[in-house]
């Protein structure tokens, strides 16, 4: 009977043989034959036998592992033999004894060194391993087909394990990298890991049994890759929201809008990948979500142009609707400019209705400008010549901003503006007139009008909307006002009007203990300036504020009927106020001044809504609005619980409680 015998060359017979005079006969093992230890995920190719000497188990020389190796022989009785199995998972020692066979394996994965070692009469097959220990089983035949095979099988089986520990130590820095919240390390990681994945599988699929195997783990690596993969585009996708609404918050529009596609790329990758969280109808239920706030994106640049038109329009003064159809203009001049050159727009409105609206909000902003001049014009008649060089001075300023819109956008509009630039010249005081006012000496900002050069109160007629002079209104009664100098200050306003005051007399002095008080009150209506402001809130005004002074005109708003006003503690909360007394209530605060309305969306209100929420200090949310929210996101409010203060009724409590106007009324 052969000492080594390859399998695959007919003989695998000799696995299941039980003849006397058989290899796998009663004189082999007691047991059961080799064929039942072969699994069926492995092949067999080799046995080798011996009669006596059995398989010898020792440490190798220099042998460092934590588990130290018991020095055993292990040999067969009279009437059995020793075999090794080698198949392509491993080498497998069987001792025939009557008491019980004796099995020990050895991984080829685990194999380091495969070798032959030869003698006068025997061999022997030597194995050493990475946990130190060596087997050595002696026998008579040719090892040197054994040990080819023993040592490329193991070094298939140590590469493909390399990739294996390999991807699993990504896979451990990919769930960190995930917890931290850093998906694109993630997602990059997710291609390295595949491809280490399949680097094992390649290694190994020139052995079956190896091949099995590594299949096998790789499933489980898989599984894990898909969750992880799947989680991070889910995240990807909210992060590039995320961003799109800030982006969106900046009117950075095209900016916003590609992250919005970015997210919803995130979520279609997300569904494309095999895994069981987030769960398909919650992908789904955020895509949806996304697809609403896209188009209310696309809608938001055509919206915010056409509500400042409506705004210049319902102006009561010359100074806001400039302001506002300036403001139409800009947003109207972005709204063509955006997506330039795209073949598929992704905002809102028609090119060719664009551009007719923008000439048309141009024509007005011109022909604003140009009342504007008219008015400026119209104080200068019969002024005091500083009130009417100012006068003068704050219509060319706007005749040359009239002119050049005038020139790029409406050529029509010249011929009117060159016209009030002729009234201009022929109104605009001379320099004798200057002199005669004695103003040399006054800082520039301040213009000192003497009162004999008033003639009895004729620093009236400076700020007469009409141009008519005070003193010919009152038919002669000028002379019985009291005497003293006007003051024509720098008041640092966003325009070049200057304002007027009379300086103090000792007539005055006494006015000032009268009754009636009349004095003080005429002196006060003489100034235009004062006059706007005292015509109360407006939700026109209201539109004119900026960001921070919306927020302290609320502030202001809230402290006059009662309320403690605090800043909020966080970005998503402006303001936090409290109303003292038994059953205290505090309310979170969300100050959304007119250009920012027509941003805010269903998830904005969310948004806010699960902020106050989430704070254990505030009972309520309320959202107070610088110009009327979209329906739509009103009912959002409702059912979310958060209670909006609309515009009109924000102007009739600033006028209730007499809060003031303030001076940067008009600005930004």
């Amino acid at each position: 009977m052969k000492h080594v015998i390859e399998v695959e060359n007919g003989d695998a017979q000799v696995l299941t043989e039980t003849g006397s005079g058989g290899l796998i006969g009663r004189g082999l093992l007691h047991d059961r034959p080799l064929a039942e230890y072969v699994e069926p995920a492995e092949t067999a190719r080799f046995v080798v036998r011996n009669r006596k000497r059995g398989v010898t188990v020792e440490a190798t020389d220099g042998a460092a592992s934590d588990d130290a190796v018991e020095t055993e022989q292990v040999v067969p009785d009279s009437d059995h033999s020793a075999v090794a199995l080698v198949t392509d998972v491993r080498v497998l020692f069987a001792v025939g004894r009557a008491g019980g066979d004796r099995t020990q394996s050895v991984a080829l994965g685990d194999v380091v060194d495969a070798r032959a070692e030869t003698g006068l009469r025997n061999g022997a097959l030597v194995l050493d391993t990475v946990t130190g220990a060596q087997y050595r089983f002696p026998t008579r035949g040719d090892l040197d087909a054994v040990r080819e095979f023993v040592d490329a099988a193991a070094g298939v089986w140590s590469r493909a394990e390399r990739h294996l520990e390999a991807a699993e130590e990504t896979l451990d820095r990919v769930e960190r990298a995930f917890e931290s919240g850093d998906v694109d390390v993630v997602l990059a990681a997710v291609g390295d890991v595949r491809e280490t994945l399949g680097d094992a599988r390649e290694a190994a699929a020139s052995l079956d049994g190896a091949a099995a195997s590594v299949d096998d783990r790789i499933g489980g690596y898989r599984d894990r890759l898909r969750l992880f993969e799947r989680r991070a585009y889910a995240e990807q996708a909210e992060q590039a929201r995320e961003r799109g609404h800030t982006r969106w918050d900046d009117e950075a529009y095209e900016t916003a809008a590609d992250h919005f596609e970015r997210a919803a790329d995130s979520y279609a990758a997300a569904l494309s990948v095999d895994a069981d969280r987030p769960s398909d109808d919650l992908i789904e239920r955020r895509r949806a979500n996304l697809d609403a706030e896209r188009e209310r994106l696309a809608a938001s640049p055509l919206e915010r142009a056409e509500q400042a038109v409506e705004v210049a329009r319902s102006a009561d003064d010359a100074e806001t609707a400039v302001t506002w159809w300036e403001r139409a203009l800009e947003r109207y001049e972005r709204l063509r400019a955006l997506d330039w050159g795209r073949d598929e727009p992704r905002f809102d409105g028609d090119r060719e209705a664009v551009r007719e609206r923008l000439a048309t909000v141009a024509e007005r902003l011109v022909e604003s400008r140009c009342e504007r001049a008219r008015q400026a014009l119209a104080a200068a008649d019969g002024a005091p010549s500083a009130a009417a060089t100012a006068a003068c001075d704050r219509a060319e300023s706007s005749l040359d901003a009239a002119r050049a819109v005038a020139r790029e956008r409406v050529p029509d509009a010249l011929d009117t503006v060159e016209e009030l630039d002729e009234r201009l010249a022929d109104r605009r005081p001379g320099p004798a007139a200057s002199e005669r006012d004695g103003t040399d000496d006054v800082d520039s900002d301040t213009v000192v009008v003497p009162s004999e050069e008033a003639d009895g109160g004729s620093g009236d007629a400076s700020v007469e909307p009409d141009g008519e002079s005070a003193a010919d209104d009152a038919e002669g009664g000028g002379a019985d006002l009291p005497d003293g100098e006007w003051t024509l200050a720098d008041d640092e306003r966003d325009d070049e009007w200057l304002t007027a005051e009379r300086t103090a007399t000792p007539i005055d002095a006494e006015g000032v203990d009268d009754a009636d008080g009349t004095g003080a009150v005429t002196d006060a209506s003489d100034s235009k300036v004062v006059a706007d402001a005292a015509e109360g809130w407006t939700p026109a005004t209201l539109g004119a504020l900026g960001a921070d002074g919306f927020r302290r005109v609320v502030a202001d708003c809230l402290g006059a009927t009662g309320w403690t006003v605090d800043t909020g503690d966080d970005d998503a909360v402006d303001l936090c106020a409290a109303v003292p007394g038994p059953a205290s209530l505090r309310a979170g605060v969300l100050a959304v001044h007119a250009d920012a309305a027509v941003a805010v969306d269903g998830s904005a209100i969310e948004r806010f809504a699960a902020a106050v929420e989430g704070d254990a200090d505030l009972d309520a949310a309320v959202i107070v609005a610088g110009a009327t929210l979209p329906l739509d996101v009103r009912d959002r409010a409702a059912e979310a619980g958060v209670t909006v203060v609309q515009p009109d009724t924000l102007v009739a409590e600033l006028d209730e409680h007499r809060v003031s106007v303030p001076d940067a009324a008009t600005e930004e």
